[in-house]
């Protein structure tokens, strides 16, 4: 008996600190990115490229299966080319397996349109995400934003809802 719960407990830690992380997740997206678009390390606005946050945190005694992460990223998605092209993208990462499992790039999670040239801040929790940043504004030029925008989204089911 003594055993049996020893091995239990190992078991749990084990999926414990093998649970998905921002890191991680962040990594995958790069290389989904790298398949998908060009221009993703040319883009002007390094600083958040590939900015991972934890939306809903998966069960930790099963290895974090169900944990869904969102990660931004800036990139001309099928390479179009043009001027402006390079847009921001968001998405989204599930531990759909146990922790032996590398989390998965999952695409049926929809989007509402969101008017954002550039992200400065990005956070979520409980189901919430929270996006910072600017947009062109009446009298802005091309390339210089100014106008400061925040969306508040909701996770509902496989869909983040605009609060």
């Amino acid at each position: 008996m003594k055993n049996l719960v020893i091995g239990i407990s190992l078991a749990t830690a084990t999926f414990n600190t093998n649970a998905a992380d921002e890191r991680q997740v962040s990594n995958i997206v790069k290389k989904y990115s790298e398949a998908i678009a060009c221009q993703i390390t040319e883009t002007q606005y390094q600083k958040n490229q590939y900015k991972a946050v934890n939306v809903k945190p998966g069960f930790a005694d099963l290895g974090g299966v169900g944990a869904v992460f969102v990660v931004y990223w800036q990139g001309d998605v099928g390479c179009a080319g043009g001027n402006s092209t390079v847009v921001p993208n968001f998405t989204v990462v599930e531990q759909r397996g146990f922790s032996s499992v590398p989390p998965v790039v999952v695409t049926d999670y929809k989007f509402p349109e969101l008017d954002l040239v550039r992200l400065t801040s990005l956070s979520g929790k409980n189901e919430q995400l929270v996006i910072k940043g600017v947009t062109y504004g009446a009298n802005d030029q091309q390339h210089s934003p100014t106008k400061v925008v925040t969306y508040k989204l909701k996770l509902i089911e496989n869909e983040f809802v605009k609060q």
